[in-house]
């Protein structure tokens, strides 16, 4: 496993148990965050704040990795996942999609998302 599936793996882990602080120390201290919808998102305190709400938002909120990659020590890595999670307002949803992670000094500097809904079931 190279460094940046490392940090890939934990990220992973930590979003699925909700865990704000494990998220965040997977950070460094300049992140950035670009949704699926172009929205930027920079800084701890904004990150921090966008998973509250995604959390909130989806309070059974899970991504399952369905594949990772990193380029050995180059600083990119790149994670295909399938979200599901169900929210008030508008039941299930899902999507699938990939972030490409930039990766400096082991901690995720930007995570760009190209998540989209998933409107066929999806093969395991």
């Amino acid at each position: 496993m190279t460094r940046e599936e490392g940090v890939i793996h934990r990220y992973f882990d930590a979003f699925n148990r909700h865990d704000i602080e494990g998220v965040m120390a997977c950070f460094n201290e300049q992140p950035v965050l670009v949704g699926a919808n172009g929205k930027r998102c920079a800084g701890r305190a904004e990150v921090r704040r966008s998973y509250g709400a995604e959390f909130a938002m989806f309070p059974d909120g899970h991504c399952d990795l369905r594949m990772c990659t990193g380029n050995g020590g180059h600083g990119v890595g790149v994670a295909e996942s399938l979200f599901s999670g169900t929210r008030a307002e508008r039941g299930k949803v899902e999507a699938i999609g990939a972030e490409v992670m930039e990766i400096v000094d082991g901690k995720i500097k930007e995570i760009r998302d190209y998540h989209r809904p998933l409107t066929a079931k999806v093969a395991s």
